[in-house]
């Protein structure tokens, strides 16, 4: 039974013959098995020798034997007098010591010092920038890399040089996170930049991942390769509102349409009588169902981020009575077409009273006129009577005397 359990544990060292290794600073990756050699150790026993570990896993020297128990799960010694650690991990790291004594009394040290490693999966970068703009910075990506030890570290590259950050046109935020339950760290690198006018209208962009250990190769990412664009002037902002000329009955509603035309789209910011309307960014500004409190002054602050800040003329917004007619004059104005629309107000409505005056003045003429032809026609009926009457009985006499 005792040579069989011997010669199976030869064979795990055999075969992991691969990982024994004798120099002073070990390299090994996490989840692996890891086999330190006790150097001047007889192969075979009797055997005087005795291994010394400080790690994570220990407070002082924990020591090992060919004659003690294994250490649980973490390391045992083997037969030939070397130290197994089927599957090292991250508090494994730390100081190992071996001394061996021959059959001739002479004695042999062995001093190891264990770091372990975990290659990351390869990085990607996030949420790519499909556009940039010249002159002004933009956000390119962020490259993430998951599951590194020790950390490494992430850069970038602009067609296929490296870009270093100067706090002008380039410049990188990087976090580091560990995971609290694996020790295995995740990096982020946000790339900021800021194209120059009249360069590179397609650059390339690229992130790789350098692990923390010497005699690795970096992990790269696919590259991206965004559009950069030329910023187009801000031109004259305009506001357009409808109806035109701003009035409108209570209850109506009101559009007001701020027309800035740049490349890219600026920001639209309200104001009303001059304070700005916390409201989000919007070219459009509706106005519904409109009663006193919507009444007054609003303009639209176009802003571009190139260029800066513009504002629009004002439009004048006022509530008229159930069929008037407001100003037909343009979409922008101010307290000028108040003013011609008071003014138009008061020339109709003295209009419409002269009118008033000159029907009432007429009828009365009229009614006069009539009174005064009245007694006129009544002498002339009675006039006509007397004349008849006294044409009667000269007749009556004609007639005797011709009998």
């Amino acid at each position: 039974m005792a040579a069989g359990a011997t010669a199976g544990t030869w064979v795990l060292v055999l075969s992991l013959w691969g990982a024994v290794v004798g120099g002073q600073n070990i390299t090994a990756r996490i989840g692996e098995p890891l086999v330190l050699n006790c150097k001047g150790a007889p192969k075979k026993p009797p055997q005087q020798l005795e291994w010394k570990l400080n790690t994570g896993r220990t407070e002082a020297w924990k020591i090992l034997s060919p004659q003690g128990s294994p250490w649980d799960s973490v390391a045992r010694v083997l037969p030939n007098g070397s130290l197994l650690l089927p599957a090292i991990g991250i508090q494994d790291e730390g100081t190992f010591r071996c001394r061996a004594t021959n059959r001739h009394g002479k004695e042999t040290k062995s001093n190891y010092r264990v770091r372990v490693y975990q290659i990351p999966g390869k990085p990607e970068i996030i949420d790519p920038a499909s556009e940039l703009m010249a002159g002004v910075p933009n956000k390119v990506g962020t490259c993430v890399s998951e599951g590194s030890y020790p950390e490494g570290t992430l850069s970038w590259h602009l067609d296929g040089k490296p870009l270093i950050p100067d706090r002008k046109g380039v410049s990188v935020k990087e976090q580091i996170r560990r995971n609290p339950e694996t020790g295995l760290f995740t990096l982020q690198s946000e790339l900021m930049v800021t194209p120059a006018r009249g360069g590179n209208a397609h650059p390339t962009f690229s992130c790789s991942f350098s692990p923390g250990i010497p005699r690795r190769r970096a992990l790269n990412t696919a590259p991206i390769q965004p559009s950069v664009w030329e910023p187009v002037p801000l031109e004259e902002v305009r506001l357009v509102v409808e109806p035109e000329g701003g009035a409108v009955v209570r209850g109506g509603t009101v559009t007001l349409t701020c027309e800035a035309p740049a490349q890219p789209p600026p920001q639209i910011h309200w104001v009303k009588d001059g304070m700005p309307l916390p409201l989000p960014p919007s070219p459009i500004l509706l106005l519904p169902e409109v009663g006193p409190q919507d009444q007054g002054t609003y303009s639209c602050v176009a802003t571009h981020p190139s260029h800066g800040s513009q504002e629009s003329p004002a439009v004048s917004i006022s509530i008229t009575e159930t069929g008037e007619e407001g100003p037909t004059t343009g979409s922008v104005g101010g307290s000028g077409l108040g003013i011609v629309a008071l003014a138009l107000g008061i020339l109709g409505g003295l209009g419409i009273t002269a009118l008033l005056i000159g029907i009432i003045m007429w009828r009365k003429r009229r009614r006069q006129g009539e009174e005064r032809k009245a007694p006129e026609n009544q002498k002339e009926e009675e006039e006509r009577a007397e004349l008849n009457q006294s044409e009667e009985p000269e007749a009556a006499e004609r007639g005797t005397g011709g009998s």
